[in-house]
């Protein structure tokens, strides 16, 4: 869900006339943000008393985030095959290298695109994980204790 609402945010804007001029923005990064601590508090409710670990809130966000920037990344590669402006404009923006519409390596940049928002998400998201655990936790795991001999 929140990797569709960051497409959505991007394909709007390419529909509009007014194309992301990079793979990352503010806007996506707070539509990240906010999805990982509202499915946090979401997933912490939905438990039976509703109480959560540090550990378990990180790796339910941390597994979102990855799913988000998965689900982002391929969207955002198909988007640059389909819509070659909005891959040379990245390319623009992001690079000194100047490419043109009729650039026989225009797949090779859209993906690359791709992966660069892949990696900027997973980690955002991974952080922001991190913060939403410290949060919503309400439980400390069990203590193990070695037993001397």
């Amino acid at each position: 869900m929140t990797g569709l609402l960051m497409v959505a945010y991007a394909i709007v804007r390419l529909l509009m006339g007014s194309p992301m001029s990079s793979p990352v923005s503010y806007i996506v990064d707070a539509v990240l943000i906010v999805a990982v601590f509202l499915f946090t508090a979401y997933y912490r409710a939905a438990l039976p008393d509703k109480r959560i670990t540090f550990k378990e809130a990180v790796l339910f966000g941390i597994g979102l985030s990855f799913v988000a920037a998965f689900v982002y990344a391929i969207a955002l590669g198909v988007v640059g095959l389909l819509s070659p402006q909005q891959t040379v404009l990245f390319t623009v923006t992001m690079t000194p290298n100047e490419i043109t519409l009729q650039d026989p390596q225009m797949h090779y940049w859209a993906f690359w695109w791709a992966i660069v928002a892949f990696v900027e998400v997973a980690l955002l998201g991974s952080f922001a994980a991190f913060i939403a655990a410290i949060c919503f936790r309400n439980e400390k795991p069990p203590l193990r204790q070695k037993d001397k001999e």
